[in-house]
């Protein structure tokens, strides 16, 4: 398998949530701080290049299946990123910053 296929699935497992650096490191041998670095480095270009393409008029509906499927993923790459960062920081701070939704107990 070529370097850039592997870099491409591991970056994917770990978004996934399929697992952590170390057990990924352990399954492709090799170091977690560099794959840490892959998955940096690919944030940074998914940041750069949020709209891949120009955003359509909001009145007209777009029928670009390829740009809206693109933006799909990018959305749920995104959402995937933030829910880790609040898990991440849960842990270490100890608390929960996703707010329960519902009534309030009296």
């Amino acid at each position: 398998m070529e370097q850039e296929e592997i870099k491409q699935r591991v970056i994917s497992e770990y978004l996934s949530g399929e697992a952590s650096l170390r057990t990924l490191g352990k399954r492709y041998e090799c170091p977690h701080t560099r794959i840490h670095r892959w998955i940096m480095a690919y944030k940074k270009r998914v940041n750069k290049q949020a709209p891949l393409h120009p955003v359509p008029e909001l009145n007209i509906m777009s029928t670009d299946v390829g740009w809206l499927q693109e933006q799909l993923r990018l959305s749920m790459i995104e959402v995937l990123l933030l829910k880790a960062t609040i898990d991440i920081s849960d842990e270490q701070s100890g608390t929960h910053m996703i707010k329960n939704i519902g009534p309030r107990q009296s």
